[in-house]
C-alpha cells in the first residue's frame, strides 16, 4: 500500500487532478462532438430514444413502432434524457451521455487509485484510459461500449476499494451489485457475469469464503434482482416470453460458433493490443521477473486486476463473433495496471531496472510524438497524388507541428532530467497530444473515408407532400430513419398491389449488396427474411441513398419511390445504373 506521504488530505472530488480530467476528456471528446454523422448502432438507438419521449413507452424498445427484444433500453433512456433536455434528439443529445460515461469512468479510475498509488500515478491511470484508441474513438460516439464500460468497471473497482477498505460487508456488496444491474440494463448479462466470476475467484484465491457467504452478499443479489426486475416485469407484462429470452440470450448465443475459432484466438489478442494503442506497449515490462520483486506494495491490487483481466478475457477471445470493443469495460483494469508502471518508473525510481524504464518510456513517447509531428508534415507537403486523401489543412499541421515540437522538448527535458517532475509533466502532456491528435487529423480523416447521407435525406424530406406520409416496405435502415427524423410506419412487403393501402404514395425499403430482383434481405438486428426484389406495382425511383459508411461501395442503401398507381407494368430498380446518393 502506498506509504502516509503521499496521503490527500482534501476531499478526492476537489482536487486539481480532478480538474485536470475534466479538461483532457473535455477537448478529446466534447470537441468537434459532432463532426461526424451518426453511424454504427447510434442511430438505432436514438430513435428508440425518440420513440420514447413520442410514444411515453420507457418500457420497451421500439423500432418504427414494432418491438425491438435484442438488448435493455438504458442506452435509448440517457439518450431520450439527454433530448429532453436539449429539447430533442440531436447529434449532441445521441452523443453526450457516452461523453460524461468517459469522464464518470476516468473520474472512478482516479478516486480508485488514489487509495494504492500516488496521486500522479492515480491521475496518470485515468488519463491512460481517456487515451487508449479505442476509448477516443467509441467515447465520442452514441454506442453503449462506454456508458456499460463505465459502469461494469465502477462494480468492479467500487466493490475492490470497499473489500480492501474493510467497509461493512452488505455496503461493500450492494454498491457492487447495484452498478452490474444498472450494466445489465445496458447490454444485458455480461456486466453480472462478469462481477459474479470476478469476486468469486478472487474471494477463492484470497480465501475469504468468509466474505464470500456473509450475509451482505445476499443482500447485494436482492438489491441486482430489484433493480433489473423493475423493468423486466414491466417489459415481460407489455411483451412476452420470447422477447425476455431474445433480450438477454440472443447476442450472446450467436457470438458462439464452431467455425474459425482458432483464427480468432490468433487474433483478437493482436487486436485488443492495438485497441489499446499507444499504451499497449509499457505492459511489457511485467513479463520481467525483477519488475515483479518491485510489487511488493501493489500485491493486492496487481492480483485483483490481473485477475479479473484473465478471468474475463476468455468470454471474448473464445467467442469468434466478438470484436475489440466487447472487452472495453476491463480497459479500466488494464490503465491501471500501467498506472503501476508508471508509478514505479517515474515516481519510484528506486532500483536500475526502473530508472531504464522511466528512460525508456520517455523515449517512447518521444519516437511517438517525433513520428506523429513529422509523419503529417511530410503527408501534407509531399506532391504525390496518392496521399491527397491524408493531407491535412495547413493550419492544422502548423499547430500539430507545434504542439509536437513543445511535447518533444518537455520529454527530452524529462530525460535528462535528475527529478521526477519534469518527467511526469512530459508524460502528461503526451496524454494531452494523443488527444489532440485524434481530435485533429485522425476525425479529418475519418471525415473524409465515412459516407453522410444527412444532407440527402433532408433534402428528399423537404421535397416531399408531407413528411409524415413517407412509409416502409419492411424495416428501413435505422440511420435513414434517424436523419429523416419524422416517424416512418413499416408496412409488410407486399407480394400483390391490392396488399398496399389506400392512400400510400411515397414509400421506402431497404437494399443490400448482393440483393437481385428476385431475392431481397429483409430484416433489422437479428430478424432476417427473404422477399421478392420486385415491387408488384408501377412505380418511379425518386431517390437512392447510401446508408453505409463506404462511399464507394455502399452495403445499404434506401430506394425512396412514388407509386404510379396500384396495379399495372412492375418497375424494377436496376442497382448497377442507379447511382446512390450520399
Amino acid at each position: 500500500m502506498k506509504p502516509s506521504t503521499r496521503e490527500i488530505r482534501r476531499p478526492w472530488w476537489y482536487q486539481p487532478e480532478m480538474a485536470t480530467l475534466t479538461l483532457l476528456v473535455g477537448l478529446c471528446y466534447a470537441v468537434r462532438l459532432t463532426a461526424l454523422p451518426v453511424a454504427g448502432e447510434e442511430g438505432r438507438w436514438a430513435r428508440g430514444a425518440t420513440q420514447m419521449i413520442e410514444t411515453g413507452d420507457w418500457v420497451v424498445l421500439r423500432q418504427q413502432g414494432e418491438v425491438f427484444p435484442e438488448r435493455p433500453p438504458m442506452s435509448s433512456w440517457v439518450m431520450a434524457v439527454a433530448g429532453l433536455w436539449r429539447g430533442r434528439i440531436d447529434d449532441i443529445a445521441v452523443r453526450l451521455p457516452s461523453v460524461l460515461a468517459v469522464l464518470l469512468t476516468c473520474w472512478t479510475i482516479f478516486w480508485y487509485s488514489k487509495t494504492y498509488l500516488s496521486r500522479f500515478a492515480a491521475l496518470a491511470s485515468a488519463a491512460i484510459y481517456a487515451t487508449f484508441g479505442q476509448v477516443l474513438q467509441l467515447g465520442r460516439m452514441g454506442e453503449s461500449e462506454a456508458l456499460f464500460a463505465c459502469l461494469v468497471s465502477a462494480s468492479l473497482l467500487i466493490w475492490h476499494h470497499g473489500y480492501t477498505a474493510r467497509y461493512p460487508a452488505w455496503i461493500t456488496w450492494t454498491s457492487g451489485y447495484a452498478l452490474a444491474a444498472l450494466g445489465a440494463l445496458v447490454k444485458g448479462p455480461q456486466a453480472p457475469v462478469y462481477f459474479v466470476v470476478v469476486t468469486f475467484f478472487y474471494l477463492a484465491v484470497t480465501r475469504n469464503w468468509k466474505f464470500l457467504l456473509h450475509a451482505g452478499h445476499l443482500a447485494g443479489g436482492l438489491v441486482f434482482v430489484c433493480i433489473v426486475g423493475a423493468w423486466q416485469i414491466p417489459y415481460y407484462l407489455a411483451t412476452d416470453w420470447d422477447c425476455v429470452l431474445a433480450t438477454w440470450t440472443g447476442l450472446a448465443a450467436d457470438r458462439f460458433s464452431q467455425s474459425g475459432v482458432l483464427a480468432h484466438m490468433l487474433w483478437y489478442p493482436l487486436e485488443t493490443l492495438v485497441c489499446l494503442l499507444p499504451w499497449s506497449p509499457l505492459l511489457v515490462i511485467y513479463l520481467r521477473r525483477e519488475f515483479h520483486r518491485t510489487l511488493d506494495d501493489y500485491r493486492p491490487l496487481v492480483l485483483f486486476l490481473t485477475l479479473s483481466v484473465l478471468i474475463t478475457y476468455p468470454s471474448v477471445w473464445l467467442a469468434t463473433g466478438s470484436r475489440g470493443r466487447y472487452f472495453m469495460p476491463l480497459y479500466p483494469c488494464l490503465a491501471i495496471l500501467i498506472g503501476v508502471v508508471v508509478d514505479r518508473v517515474l515516481v519510484q525510481q528506486q532500483t536500475a531496472l526502473l530508472r531504464r524504464g522511466r528512460f525508456r518510456v520517455l523515449l517512447y513517447a518521444t519516437v511517438v510524438t517525433c513520428v506523429a509531428g513529422a509523419g503529417v508534415l511530410l503527408i501534407s507537403c509531399l506532391p504525390s497524388t496518392r496521399l491527397e486523401g491524408l493531407r491535412q489543412p495547413a493550419g492544422l499541421v502548423v499547430a500539430l507541428m507545434s504542439v509536437s515540437v513543445i511535447v518533444s522538448c518537455l520529454l527530452l527535458w524529462g530525460l535528462r532530467s535528475v527529478n521526477p517532475r519534469p518527467a511526469q509533466l512530459a508524460f502528461l502532456s503526451f496524454c494531452f497530444f494523443v488527444g489532440f491528435c485524434y481530435c485533429g487529423p485522425v476525425i479529418n480523416l475519418q471525415q473524409r473515408s465515412w459516407n453522410n447521407p444527412r444532407p440527402s435525406v433532408r433534402k428528399l424530406r423537404q421535397s416531399l407532400p408531407a413528411a409524415d406520409s413517407l412509409k416502409s416496405f419492411g424495416p428501413v435502415d435505422h440511420r435513414f430513419a434517424y436523419f429523416f427524423e419524422d416517424p416512418i410506419t413499416e408496412l409488410p412487403w407486399p407480394t400483390d398491389a391490392a396488399q398496399v393501402p389506400e392512400g400510400v404514395t411515397y414509400f421506402c425499403y431497404n437494399w443490400h449488396r448482393g440483393d437481385t430482383p428476385q431475392n431481397r434481405s429483409s430484416g433489422r438486428g437479428r430478424s432476417w427474411k427473404t422477399t421478392s426484389g420486385t415491387l408488384p406495382f408501377e412505380w418511379e425511383l425518386i431517390a437512392n441513398v447510401n446508408c453505409g459508411r463506404d462511399q464507394v461501395a455502399p452495403f445499404r442503401t434506401v430506394i425512396v419511390g412514388r407509386i404510379v398507381k396500384p396495379q399495372g407494368t412492375v418497375a424494377r430498380w436496376d442497382p448497377v445504373s442507379a447511382r446512390p446518393q450520399r
